[in-house]
C-alpha cells in the first residue's frame, strides 16, 4: 500500500460514487479498491466513507479530505508530466471543455496534427455550456472572453480572432434570386444557430443591422454546416469553423466584403505552482496553427 494508490482509488470512487464504477475506471477489482480505502482510514484514523449495500456517502472528514488530496495528486500527476518533458516523448492527459459548437467545429480540426505531432498526449474533450465558468477539473478550458472570471486563480490567454460573414452551397445560390446587397440578404433563407425564435437581430461592421429569418433552427453545429451543404438556406459563421466545406468547394462566400466585428477565443487555465507542459504546448500549437488562418479584411 501507498499514500498517493490509495488516495487516488479514494478520488476516484468519491467521483464515481460507486465502488463497482470506480473499480472499473481504475481497471482493478471493487475487493482491491475496498482494501486501499480501509488502509487509508487507518492511516487517518478516521472514516472517510460511510458503506452500505446500496449507498455510499462521503463523511465530513472524507470531503476535506478529498478537496486536498485531489489537489495534492494533480499536482503529483503533473509534476511526473513535468519531469517526462525532459525526454523526447510527452505524455499523459490533457483535459480540454468547450462549447459544442467550439469543440465539434474548430477544435477537432486542429487536433488531429496536434496528436500526430504528440501521440503519448491522450487527449479528452468534455462539452460545456457556454457562458460557464472555468472548471478546475480541467487542464485547458476555451471560450468566447468571459469578462467575470476568477483572475487569481486563472490565466486567460486569447487564442485565435475571428468574425463571422454570410456562406451558402453553390446549389442555393444557383436556385435563389441573386445576391449584390446586404439588403437583399433579408430576403433570402437562413439556418439559424440558438434554441428558438426564427428571426434573429444581427450587427455588422460599421453598425449595419439585418434582421435573418429562416425556416430551420438548431444547436447543432454539424446539422447546421450539413444544412447549408445540401442547401437549405445561408449561414452565418466563420471560415475557421468551415474551413473543411470552403476547402472542398462546398460552401463559398456571399458578400464577403461583410463581416460581423471581430470576436475572439480565449483559453483559461489554472495557475499553478509548477510548469504545466501539456497546457503549454496545446496552447503554443493552437495559437501558431491559428495564426496562419486569420480572417483577412
Amino acid at each position: 500500500m501507498d499514500w498517493i494508490t490509495c488516495a487516488n482509488s479514494f478520488i476516484t470512487v468519491v467521483e464515481q460514487g460507486s465502488l463497482a464504477q470506480a473499480a472499473n475506471k481504475l481497471n482493478t477489482s471493487s475487493s482491491a479498491l475496498s482494501k486501499r480505502l480501509s488502509w487509508l482510514e487507518k492511516q487517518l484514523g478516521v472514516q472517510l466513507l460511510k458503506r452500505t449495500t446500496r449507498h455510499l456517502t462521503v463523511t465530513e472528514a472524507g470531503q476535506l479530505f478529498y478537496q486536498r488530496s485531489a489537489l495534492l495528486v494533480n499536482d503529483w500527476q503533473q509534476m511526473l508530466a513535468e519531469t517526462t518533458a525532459t525526454n523526447s516523448e510527452i505524455g499523459g492527459i490533457l483535459r480540454l471543455g468547450a462549447p459544442l459548437a467550439t469543440g465539434s467545429r474548430l477544435l477537432v480540426s486542429y487536433l488531429a496534427e496536434f496528436s500526430h505531432s504528440y501521440p503519448n498526449i491522450k487527449i479528452e474533450l468534455h462539452t460545456v455550456t457556454p457562458g460557464q465558468l472555468p472548471d478546475l477539473n480541467l487542464d485547458v478550458f476555451i471560450s468566447r472572453e468571459i469578462t467575470e472570471f476568477n483572475s487569481s486563480s486563472y490565466i486567460a490567454t486569447k487564442l485565435l480572432s475571428y468574425s463571422n460573414g454570410f456562406y451558402a452551397a453553390p446549389s442555393y445560390l444557383e436556385n435563389n434570386p441573386q445576391i449584390t446587397t446586404p439588403e437583399q440578404l433579408c430576403q433570402h433563407n437562413y439556418l439559424l444557430f440558438g434554441e428558438q425564435n426564427h428571426q434573429q437581430d444581427h450587427i455588422f461592421e460599421h453598425n449595419q443591422r439585418l434582421l435573418l429569418q429562416g425556416n430551420f433552427i438548431t444547436t447543432n453545429p454539424e446539422a447546421l454546416v450539413a444544412g447549408a451543404v445540401a442547401g437549405m438556406g445561408l449561414i452565418l459563421t466563420s471560415s475557421q469553423t468551415i474551413k473543411r466545406e470552403l476547402d472542398n468547394d462546398l460552401l463559398v462566400p456571399v458578400l464577403p466584403t461583410l463581416k460581423q466585428p471581430i470576436n475572439a477565443i480565449y483559453a483559461y487555465y489554472p495557475k499553478l505552482n509548477y510548469h504545466h507542459v501539456k497546457t503549454k504546448l496545446f496552447i503554443d500549437f493552437i495559437k501558431q496553427k491559428a495564426a496562419t488562418m486569420e480572417p483577412v479584411y
